[in-house]
């Protein structure tokens, strides 16, 4: 019972860094996604594929950041490819949830700095929940 309870005291505990760790790179990696959307923005891009193009760049600065720091990945082949998969479904998700949160705000007034930046927190919230769960339980498993 003892033995039990102290395995299941380290990993919370390995949780809880991890989770610290994820936000810490995840921080910088949002700043490089958000900066990245804001050009492409000004750049004219339309917000769908300025929202893509910021979100794989944050995205690839957050991989190799999290591998090395958060989840000391082995950065193999069959790993890049979970990863590949991981990050395309969250990149979908925040897509969706960007282009989504701008139809509603669209249909009250005209969409603006302060609107589009709404719209891209929630969609990151959606895609850094998901990506933790997917990185944390199948990306970076240990065996």
């Amino acid at each position: 019972m003892r033995a039990a309870l102290a395995d299941r005291g380290q990993v919370e505990r390995t949780l809880k860094q991890k989770l610290i760790r994820f936000t810490l790179v995840g921080l910088v990696g949002a700043v490089c996604d958000y900066s990245t959307n804001f050009l492409l923005v000004a750049a004219g891009l339309p917000a769908w594929a300025a929202r893509g193009g910021s979100y794989i760049v944050g995205s690839t600065v957050a991989y190799f950041l999290n591998s090395y720091v958060t989840f000391h990945g082995e950065r193999s082949a069959a790993e890049k490819r979970r990863a590949a998969a991981s990050y395309l479904f969250c990149f979908l998700a925040a897509v969706v949830v960007n282009q989504l949160v701008l139809w509603v705000f669209s249909w009250a007034q005209e969409v603006g700095p302060m609107e589009r930046t709404f719209a891209w927190v929630a969609s990151q919230g959606v895609a850094t929940v998901l990506n933790f769960v997917l990185q944390n339980r199948w990306v970076f498993r240990t065996r």
